[in-house]
Formats: C-alpha cells, sequence, structure tokens
C-alpha cells in the first residue's frame, strides 16, 4: 500500500463484492494463494444460522484465511445491522472458526467490520469498526492500514497484527495524547491573560468540553442535518469573516452557537442570514453545559482562531458515536473515553489542585456493569419478597422469561416499580461519571420491563430522564471531573431522544445536574480547618424546617427539569435558599443548647451551702460533670456559630453530606446504594 490518502481514495470507491475482494489483495498485498478466489457464496453457513441471524442475512462469502485460521468473512445483510445482532452473529463464527473477520454490509457504503472475543473469552467481547464510504476518518484508514499483509507473518503474527489493528485502546491512548496536547496548548494562551492556572485549566477544559459535546450531538443531525457541523461551522465562519472581524470566533460565533441558539434565544449579530436561519433552528439545550452564567464566561479572554484551527483539526481526525456498549465496543470515540480525560490528566490536576492524593482509578464497562447490577440485587433483596435466584435472573440473565414468569405468577411489578422509584444512589468520588452511568443503563433496562409487564409506555428517553432527575447523585473533588460526568449523562439521554425538529425546540432537551452531582470533598466537610457535620436523624428539626426542606426538594425537581415554574432560575439561587434554611436550622439548635445551660447552673448552684462550700451528700464528680456539660456546651454552640458564619457565602460554602442532599437524609435517613471505584481500603 502506497500511502494513507491512496487507500482512501479506494475505500471511496468500494461499492462492490468484487473491490471489497480487491482491497485485500490490491491494496493490502494479501497473495493470491490466501484469497479465496471461487467467491463461492457459503450456503452451508448460512443455513446453520440461528433463524433470527438467517433472516436477516442475504448472502455470506468466504474472502480469505490465513492457512486455517483468520477467515475473513463478507456478509450482506438486510435492515440495519444493529448491536444485538452483531453480538449474535459474532457469537455463531467465534464458536464455529478460529479468529474469524466479519465485514457486514447492506448496501456497500455503510460497513461494519466486526472482530468477535476469543473462544476463550467468557465475557464474549466484539470490537467494531463502522466505515461510510463517503465520511471517512483518520482512524478509519489506520486501523485498516494496519491489516496490510507483511510477508514475515506466522499465522500467530498475523492473528495478533489483527487484533492490534482494532484495539479500542490504541484509538483511546492517541485521542487523549492528543487531546492533553491541545488542552495545555489552550490552557497557556488563557493564563498568559493574567488568568490563574487554576482557572485557565477550568475554562480550557470547559472550552473542549463544550466543543466536544458538539461532535456527539451532530450525529443526531440536529445540526444543520450535518453529522459534520463543527467542520462545517468553523468553515463557514471563515467563508464569511474578513480583515475587520478576523479572531471573533470564540466571541462572536461560538458564543452566539452556545449561549444563544443552544438556548432558543434570538438576536443574533454579525452572521449572515444563512447561519441565522442554521442557528435558529439548533435544539434547545440548555442543561447547564451552554449556560453563560458560571464564573468562567464571565473572565475576560480572547482567544484568536489559530487556537481553533487546531482543536477542530484534532477532533476531526476521529469519529464519534454517542452509543455506549457493555459488549460491542466501536473503535471511535465514544462517551465513555470521556472517563480517560479524567485519568489522563490527573497529574496536571495534582499541580492545579494542590492535592497529591487524588486516588482517581478507571474500572472498565464491564466490571462497573457487573458491580451495579450486582448492587441493584442486594438492594431488591432486602425489598421484594421473592427468591434470590430469580433476582439475579431479572438483573443478570441474557434470557430473563424464567424471573418475568415467577414475578408475574407473583404480582410482584408493581413492588419492584415502587422500589426502583424511590432508590437513591450515590457515587461519592463519581470522576467522569461510569458508575453513575452504568447505573442508569441498568436502571433503565429493568425499569422498561417493569413498564412492559405494567402497560406503561414510556419512551427510553423519559425512562432515563426520571432515573437522571430522581434517582442518582454524585460528589467529586474535581470541578472539571463533574463536567464529565453531566456530560457522559447528557449524552445518554441524546442517545435514546427521538425528538423530531419540531420537538427540538419545544422545551430544554437536557436537565440540569449541578444539584444531583456536586463539586466538594465527600470525605472532609470542613472550611478554614472547621470540621462541618450535620445529623438530621439525632438533630431535633422543627415542622416548620421540614417544611421548607421539602419544598427546596420539590423546587430541585422543578429547576433539574427546566420547569418555568421554578422559583429559582438557577443554582447559585438555589444554594442562598439552602444556606438560609440551615442558617435558621443552626439558630433552633444554639437556642436549644442555650436553654439547657440555665438548668446545668442550677444544678451546679444547688450543690453548695450558704457560704459557698460543696455539699457533702453531692460527690465532686457529679459537680465536675454538670461544669463540664456546661463547657461542652457552650463549645458546641461556638463551632455552630462558626459554621453559621462559614456557610454564608455561596461561593466560598463547603459541599456538606445532609444540607446539599438534605431531602435524602431528611426523607430516607440517607442514601440507599452507595458505590464507586475500589480499591475501597490502602
Amino acid at each position: 500500500m502506497e500511502s494513507i490518502e491512496k487507500l482512501e481514495q479506494y475505500l471511496k470507491e468500494m461499492d462492490s463484492l468484487e473491490k471489497v475482494y480487491e482491497l485485500f489483495q490490491k491494496e493490502l498485498g494479501f497473495p493470491s494463494e490466501l484469497i479465496q478466489s471461487n467467491k463461492v457464496k457459503e450456503k452451508i453457513i448460512k443455513n446453520d444460522l440461528k433463524e433470527e441471524i438467517r433472516n436477516k442475512v442475504t448472502n455470506i462469502y468466504k474472502l480469505l484465511s490465513f492457512q486455517d485460521k483468520l477467515p475473513v468473512f463478507l456478509i450482506e445483510t438486510t435492515g440495519e445491522v444493529t448491536n444485538t445482532f452483531i453480538k449474535s452473529i459474532a457469537t455463531y463464527f467465534s464458536n464455529n472458526f478460529d479468529h474469524p473477520l466479519l465485514i457486514l454490509t447492506s448496501n456497500y457504503k455503510q460497513y461494519e467490520w466486526v472482530l468477535p472475543g476469543r473462544k476463550t473469552d467468557k465475557k464474549g467481547k466484539v470490537t467494531k469498526l463502522s466505515i461510510d464510504r463517503t465520511n471517512l476518518y483518520r482512524t478509519d484508514l489506520e486501523t485498516i492500514a494496519k491489516l496490510e499483509y507483511k510477508k514475515e507473518w506466522s499465522q500467530r503474527e498475523a492473528i495478533r497484527a489483527f487484533r492490534e489493528a482494532f484495539a479500542v485502546k490504541r484509538v483511546t491512548d492517541e485521542f487523549f495524547n492528543e487531546f492533553k496536547d491541545v488542552l495545555s496548548k489552550l490552557r497557556g494562551l488563557i493564563e498568559k491573560q493574567n488568568i490563574s492556572v487554576k482557572d485557565a485549566h477550568s475554562l480550557a477544559l470547559q472550552i473542549m468540553s463544550r466543543i466536544m459535546f458538539l461532535y456527539f450531538i451532530s450525529r443526531k443531525r440536529w445540526l444543520n442535518n450535518d453529522i459534520n457541523f463543527p467542520r462545517w461551522f468553523f468553515r463557514q465562519y471563515k467563508k464569511e469573516r474578513n480583515e475587520k472581524n478576523k479572531n471573533t470566533f470564540y466571541e462572536v460565533y461560538l458564543k452566539q452557537l452556545f449561549f444563544k441558539a443552544f438556548n432558543n434565544r434570538g438576536g443574533f449579530k454579525d452572521i449572515s442570514p444563512e447561519l441565522k436561519d442554521i442557528l435558529s433552528n439548533a435544539p434547545y439545550l440548555n442543561g447547564g453545559l451552554y449556560k453563560d452564567n458560571n464564573r468562567l464566561d464571565k473572565l475576560d479572554v480572547k482567544l484568536n482562531d489559530s487556537i481553533f484551527e487546531e482543536i477542530f483539526e484534532f477532533f476531526n481526525h476521529y469519529n464519534f458515536t454517542i452509543k455506549e456498549d457493555v459488549l460491542v465496543r466501536e473503535v471511535a470515540v465514544d462517551p465513555e473515553m470521556i472517563g480517560y480525560v479524567y485519568e489522563s490528566l490527573a497529574n496536571v490536576a495534582e499541580e492545579i489542585y494542590t492535592n497529591h492524593d487524588l486516588g482517581i482509578f478507571y474500572t472498565p464497562r464491564e466490571e462497573v456493569d457487573f458491580m451495579c447490577r450486582n448492587a441493584l440485587v442486594e438492594y431488591l433483596n432486602n425489598k421484594i419478597k421473592v427468591d434470590k435466584d430469580i433476582l439475579y435472573d431479572l438483573i443478570f440473565a441474557e434470557d430473563k422469561s424464567r424471573a418475568e414468569n415467577e414475578l408475574t405468577r407473583r404480582g410482584l411489578w408493581e413492588d419492584i416499580q415502587d422500589t426502583l422509584d424511590d432508590i437513591s444512589v450515590v457515587d461519592p468520588a463519581c470522576g467522569s461519571g461510569a458508575f453513575l452511568v452504568g447505573m442508569l443503563m441498568v436502571l433503565s433496562e429493568i425499569t422498561s420491563i417493569v413498564n412492559r409487564h405494567l402497560g406503561v409506555k414510556k419512551k427510553d428517553y423519559e425512562i432515563k430522564e426520571r432515573i437522571i432527575q430522581r434517582n442518582l447523585y454524585g460528589v467529586d473533588v474535581m470541578p472539571w471531573a463533574v463536567q464529565c460526568a453531566e456530560l457522559r449523562l447528557w449524552l445518554q439521554l441524546v442517545v435514546e431522544s427521538d425528538l423530531n425538529k419540531n420537538d427540538l425546540k419545544l422545551g430544554p432537551i437536557l436537565p440540569n445536574l449541578d444539584l444531583n452531582i456536586m463539586t466538594g470533598d465527600s470525605v472532609v466537610q470542613q472550611s478554614g480547618g472547621i470540621g462541618i457535620e450535620f445529623n438530621l436523624r439525632e438533630m431535633k428539626t422543627s415542622q416548620s424546617i421540614k417544611r421548607r426542606i421539602n419544598k427546596l426538594a420539590e423546587e430541585r425537581k422543578k429547576y433539574s427539569n427546566n420547569d418555568r415554574t421554578a422559583l429559582f432560575k438557577d443554582k447559585r439561587g438555589f444554594i442562598q435558599e439552602e444556606i438560609n434554611i440551615f442558617s435558621d436550622f443552626i439558630d433552633t439548635q444554639i437556642k436549644s443548647l442555650k436553654d439547657k445551660i440555665p438548668l446545668l447552673y442550677e444544678k451546679i448552684n444547688d450543690n453548695f451551702l450558704p457560704g459557698g462550700f460543696l455539699d457533702e451528700n453531692i460527690s465532686k464528680e457529679e459537680h465536675k460533670t454538670a461544669e463540664r456539660e456546661v463547657g461542652e456546651i457552650k463549645e458546641k454552640i461556638e463551632k455552630l456559630r462558626t459554621i453559621r458564619s462559614i456557610i454564608q457565602d455561596p461561593e466560598k460554602k463547603p459541599f456538606i453530606w445532609e444540607m446539599d442532599f438534605a431531602e435524602v437524609f431528611l426523607n430516607k435517613n440517607g442514601f440507599d446504594i452507595v458505590i464507586g471505584n475500589p480499591p475501597y481500603l490502602r
């Protein structure tokens, strides 16, 4: 193969079975003795397939094989090729052939290159590369190029080469090494403008996250019906600009897209009528990520076009997919890769956040899925009166018929529905949100099954939106990790949304998550060295305070759902009301403690005879105990006053479990499931 450019041109024209054969023989250089020259239709294989697979398969061709291993099959299909179908057909071929590679197509325009897992891999991992001839990416070309035949290959070396070509980790490492380099350059440009390194890092990551989200949602064709909208948008800017408005992409174009178009606001300025029309039809996203009311957006920062040239050039090299799947991994940038941002930037974060033990630990998707399912089984086992093995089948088994029949027989579907509706799950060190996404996927899967049995008709989008708003909570010490967690949950909603063009403008698509996923230290609750601890279960809480906390919980739901009747329009107003409530709560605690002091003094004074002598009938220990209690009460009062003073400033208020998630602790005495990354002990 002479060059990547030559391969790209060939793939663009690969529109027939014959050209797929020629790809391996002429472009990738496989010798003719390895090519299946007669191009025989594999009727025997097709007849041996399971019925649900056979009905979607038109023909199967064997393109080549490396001695008796590494057969490459081209499979003609009908209709959409789903991940469920890919998993089924991959399992069949991996069970019947040694190290097969499958190429699936229904129209010789889109191809799915599928590498099944090894026979010994019980998890049955499957990797796929999705290729569209009309829209090729650098990762597509590099993956196919790595299949180029080498004369020195042994059978084992050929197998290893194919597996390395389809290694998702290779793309992941490549993507985030480049991401880190571009981020570093952007941060440096911001820092030079008298911005602190911490704020420069946070703003740079916010800009990169917002742009990256554009690439994901473009896959839904929500922006000008173009899956490559970010590339087009930047080119359109360069086409419209002149010498007077040079270097205005960030201030004029990007900010109007983010803050006006995505928030359903008009008033576009300094852009062409064509672009105004396109931005006017952008989806109403909202959801915090594109709100211009955070402190970072108000920093006085100017950015030249050259840095955006680099940012878009970097992102344009990669294919983005919005679907996260446990058993079918795609050789592309998917939302899970955001987790690798968190991991790869750990060293930078140590310097910026002056915390030398961040405890960053990345857990693979399969392990996250297992842990989430196992936690849900244990929780349901404590709530539902049914054998645990039935719950295991419901949560873990591919064939859930036994569990479903038993739960139907016992009439337990409504009980399960009530239990799932009320569940509260928290990851106290959520990082990029792997466990929150994991719980979302499991809870939505089981909720869909429950709804089916109860005759409840809800779309996947509605189910996931409710779970995100009502059931999932997270905390992390890193502000940008919280942003990543929010981003991944939003992307889960984008995946499931089948809204039409008109629906996209009716209301905000994305919920506000900044009250469910909080920035803070979930272990050390302190400010200025003062430990802050509340225990609503042990403290006496007035009915008035409880009503206000419950009202706040209702307002939290409205705020999350972008409800127009919400009392608080932003997080700051919400936090201020929390501060007001807890200030009054602290005042009642102080009053209660003060009321105890006269009684103790009275007890102390009663212990003295006229003349100031201690009554011999009263022990010295009792007297000392009473004095010590007075001292302890005064210390508690002073600490409560200090805490009251600390929490007055919303910007400086530390994360406090029972204050920030008050409705959970007041009404439920805490979370039902606490889940997160191992190791749990050191």
